[in-house]
């Protein structure tokens, strides 16, 4: 009679033989007791199973989590791990011996001739774990089958070897092969993308058993521990090898970014000049004058000023080799290169002297400032964060935020912790921490994402009149206004600079939107769109609008001695203001549209202005003109102007050509330095007349010597050198008046005019000028 169980279904058999009573023969009564009774020997089997389902359950899950814990401490070498996984297999699934295959890479083909181990592990029970030949893995039966496997990722299980005749050819056994294969389980090993990346092999299931469904249903479950433990610890390997890699790149890099013995050996060896000589105070500081040895120079002043070498101990030769290594990383792009980053020290330089927060900074601040700004752009690639997210740089995918100021600080790091070049050898480990945080803290806020952010915390405080600073939270929000004000300083330059420095962004940013609507395909924004750049000035007062003047009406708010900064900002708007007015004004000329009555009314005042100008000139003309005429009876004296008839000023003002009133205006600047230097000739000349019309008149010879009169004194020489004079004429190169600075024009008349004889008796040749 059938056993059932709740179900009503038969779990089992039970049968009753021979009755001893009566007739010896099973009555109604008999049936009806017996099948009663198996109801409770149904339930009592179910129950019994169940149990005994679970404590498999738990032994199996309890053997799983114990391979797991030991899988998971073997992940820095694959040799151990298999080996702990051949063990862990035989005591799992009671069998005799185990074999694992490690497939060279991912199988990513089902055909066998493109599957390739690169190791094998053997283990028999109660022998030694060995590792497979490269003969073995070739032409093993067992290895044949793990091939199979791994091409077709389906479990294997033979329980009769010769009753499967597709696979029988593959398990013909080899001459040396004294192993009796009866039975055997393959299953294959994936990772976690379920490609193949191994497989297992249990044969001869002990006490002559066979493999059954649950053995292969534990250990396919084992094989994805064993898959994430191979996984994982071929990840480790990969890991420790770019590790490697790494390292020796380091290396190499690190022996050609720092700068060359030869030449820190140099500059240390040159007397830094004094920083009233190299004009470090001012805010109108121009770096175009200088050398490069100069601005390394003029950084190494910077930290001497602030007596930061001797405070903390940092050698001479070591701040100049790290200045020279920092110059050397920046590449060679238009803008965002070392002369950048020498002009936002400086600011930061004059922020802190002259502007006087000085007072307000530690000389752990002083330094993570200074060595912030000369390191914020470092291998900065003309390029901006936004760029690198289009072209999906490494960069990008190593910073997903502040992309290039985390790799600018990256840079910093790197070069300061190369051997020579660690100006913070002598601090402490808290203080040489706590600079670092400066540094990483002021070049991040370069990013002008950050500057957004965090500029209506900063506009709350003073608009609050917080005078203390002292809360690291607060001082750290002021530190990261002074950078953003040092790194866009170059809005707050004389005009002439800014003028400049506004082109050199400008066609950085053209060279990014090239690239973008050349390479990329995609339209650029409009600031750095070339097709645009007759915006500029429109552009340039947007920019100052939404970013400087906000900004640096708040830090002169912090400290009045910050206004100059303020001020110069509000000059230049002006200008561009003034250039944008003039554009709109040209646009308009060339208007099909624009009627002539327009156009005369947009260019009445310059064309007044100018018209002023050219009577002005005219005036100096006909004074020159009297001033050099001579007499007919060679009597050399100079001619007064009598009144300048009206008449005259009038008769020969020029038509204007509109295009003409943009350029004056955006050469106004050098225009005014040279009418103030031929002002200055001019009167130069007036002397030199009179001694040679004396000299003339005292000498008999026919060829009179060069006359020198002596400068003015105590009027030092300035650094230029001077104007050419030859035998008839005076040329000053274009080059030299672009290029100079405002103190060398003013200063022009100190320097000695040497005069030689010219064609024209009674004439200096510098009068050729004039």
């Amino acid at each position: 009679m059938p056993i059932l169980n709740r179900d009503n279904v038969a779990i089992g058999v039970a049968q009753i033989i021979n009755k001893k009573t009566g007739t010896h023969e099973f009555t109604t009564k008999d049936i009806n007791v017996f099948r009663n009774y198996l109801t409770f020997c149904g339930l009592g089997l179910s129950n019994a199973q169940l149990f005994e389902l679970s404590i498999q359950e738990y032994k199996k899950n309890q053997l799983l989590l114990n391979l797991a814990r030991n899988l998971f401490r073997e992940q820095d070498d694959l040799e151990r791990l298999v080996h702990k996984i051949t063990t862990e297999s035989q005591g799992l699934m009671q069998c005799a011996r185990c074999c694992v295959y490690i497939l060279d890479r991912p199988a990513t083909s089902n055909k066998v001739e493109d599957i390739h181990f690169s190791k094998g592990f053997d283990m028999i029970y109660g022998e030694e774990f060995k590792v497979t030949t490269n003969d073995f893995l070739e032409n093993s039966r067992y290895a044949k089958i793990a091939y199979h496997v791994a091409a077709t990722m389906e479990t294997v299980s033979l329980n009769e070897i010769t009753s499967d005749q597709a696979l029988a050819h593959l398990l013909i056994s080899n001459g040396d092969d004294e192993f009796v294969l009866r039975n055997l389980l393959c299953v294959p090993i994936m990772d976690s993308s379920g490609h193949v990346i191994g497989v297992s092999q249990v044969m001869n299931k002990l006490n002559e058993r066979i493999f059954t469904e649950d053995d292969v249903a534990i250990i396919e479950a084992f094989s994805v521990f064993c898959g994430l433990g191979i996984h994982n610890t071929r990840q480790y390997e990969n890991v420790v090898r770019l590790t490697a890699k790494q390292n020796v790149a380091f290396e190499v890099l690190s022996y050609h970014v720092i700068a060359c013995e030869e030449d820190a050996q140099r500059v240390s060896q040159i007397s830094v000049p004094e920083a009233s000589q190299l004009r470090l105070y001012a805010w109108e500081f121009n770096d175009m004058v200088l050398t490069d040895d100069e601005t390394v120079l003029a950084s190494v002043r910077m930290f001497m000023e602030l007596d930061l070498p001797r405070k903390l101990q940092i050698p001479h030769d070591v701040i100049c080799r790290w200045v020279l290594s920092v110059k050397k990383n920046y590449r060679p792009v238009i803008y965002h290169n070392w002369r950048h980053a020498f002009n936002v020290a400086q600011t930061m330089f004059s922020m802190l002297t002259t502007g006087g927060l000085n007072a307000r900074m530690s000389d752990l601040e002083r330094i993570g400032l200074l060595i912030a700004c000369l390191s914020h752009d470092l291998d900065h690639r003309g390029t901006n964060n936004a760029f690198q997210a289009k072209v999906d740089a490494p960069l990008a995918k190593l910073y997903t935020t502040s992309t290039l100021e985390h790799h600018h600080f990256d840079q910093c790091i790197m070069i300061i912790q190369t051997e020579g070049n660690n100006i913070l050898q002598a601090l402490s480990p808290d203080d040489y921490k706590l600079v670092v945080h400066y540094i990483e803290s002021a070049i991040l806020s370069t990013d002008l994402a950050l500057y957004f952010r965090k500029r209506g915390e900063f506009q709350k405080l003073v608009e609050a009149n917080e005078k203390q600073w002292t809360d690291s939270g607060k001082k750290d929000l002021l530190r990261g206004m002074m950078m953003t004000a040092c790194d866009v300083a170059a809005i707050c330059k004389p005009w002439e600079i800014q003028q400049v420095v506004a082109k050199l962004v400008a066609s950085e940013f053209f060279q990014q939107g090239d690239i973008e609507r050349n390479q990329l395909h995609v339209e650029p924004i409009p600031m750095m769109d070339r097709g645009k750049k007759d915006e500029l000035p429109k552009m340039q007062v947007g920019f100052i609008d939404s970013i400087c003047l906000p900004l640096y009406k708040m830090l002169s708010d912090v400290d009045s001695g910050l206004s100059p900064l303020y001020d110069g900002c509000k000059r230049n708007r002006d200008n561009w203001e003034k250039l944008q007015e003039e554009h709109d004004k040209l646009k308009s000329l060339w208007s099909e549209n624009t009627s002539q009555e327009t156009l005369r009314k947009a260019f009445e005042p310059s064309k007044t202005a100018i018209q002023e100008k050219n009577i002005t000139s005219s005036q100096s003309d006909a004074i020159a003109s009297l001033k050099v005429a001579k007499n007919t009876n060679e009597n050399l004296l100079v001619k007064q102007p009598a009144a300048i008839n009206r008449e005259q000023q009038t008769i020969a003002v020029p038509s204007i050509d509109p295009t003409l009133v943009s350029t004056i205006h955006a050469n106004k600047g050098a225009i005014d330095i040279i009418r103030g230097q031929i002002t200055e000739l001019r009167h130069d000349v007036d002397q030199l007349r009179l001694q040679v019309n004396t000299r003339k008149r005292s000498t008999i010879s026919t060829n009179p010597p060069a006359i020198i009169p002596s400068s003015p004194t105590n009027l030092p020489p300035i650094s230029s050198p001077p104007a050419i004079v030859n035998n008839t004429s005076r040329r000053i190169s274009k080059s030299s008046v672009q290029n100079g600075n405002q103190a060398a024009f003013s200063h022009h008349h100190h320097h000695h005019h040497h005069v030689e004889p010219s064609d024209t008796p009674g004439r200096s040749s510098v009068c050729n000028l004039i």
